[in-house]
């Protein structure tokens, strides 16, 4: 009798075991139906490229220069948004060194990090607006 006991003790503790280890392997559909997930799958390529915003050593005037290169957006945006538009990855203060390079140089600051909306209900990603960061010196306490 006590050897069927223990016998029901081990047999239970492998189906817990079992429905366990089931329990935790990955659903395939589970990834797919994630919200913030269908919203990434739409963001443009634009928002993961590198800064495109630089300095550069201009040999013919002997200073620093800021650097600009071409923005991965399409040319529909640029009709829209300006002619210089900083990639979704440059940091506020890759732009705001980029933009006191240019003032310093007496270049046109002119400059638009475009801004865009994730849209869970239709799981689409689209633009609506430019952001420009400022620099604002205070004496209030941090």
């Amino acid at each position: 009798m006590n050897r069927l006991h223990g016998f029901a003790a081990v047999l239970v503790a492998g189906a817990c075991a079992a429905l366990a280890l089931s329990s935790c392997a990955t659903q395939p559909d589970a990834t797919r139906s994630a919200p913030s997930d269908v919203a990434g799958e739409s963001r443009p390529a634009y928002l993961v490229s590198p800064c495109n915003l630089g300095e550069k050593w201009d040999q013919a005037r002997m200073l620093k220069v800021a650097r600009y290169d071409a923005p991965d957006v399409d040319d529909s945006l640029l009709q829209i948004y300006g002619p210089v538009v900083a990639n979704g990855s440059c940091t506020d203060a890759d732009i705001i060194r980029w933009l006191e390079l240019r003032r310093s140089t007496g270049e046109s600051d002119l400059i638009c990090r475009i801004t865009y909306y994730d849209d869970d209900f239709s799981g689409l990603t689209y633009p609506i607006g430019c952001a420009v960061p400022v620099l604002v010196v205070t004496d209030a306490s941090r």
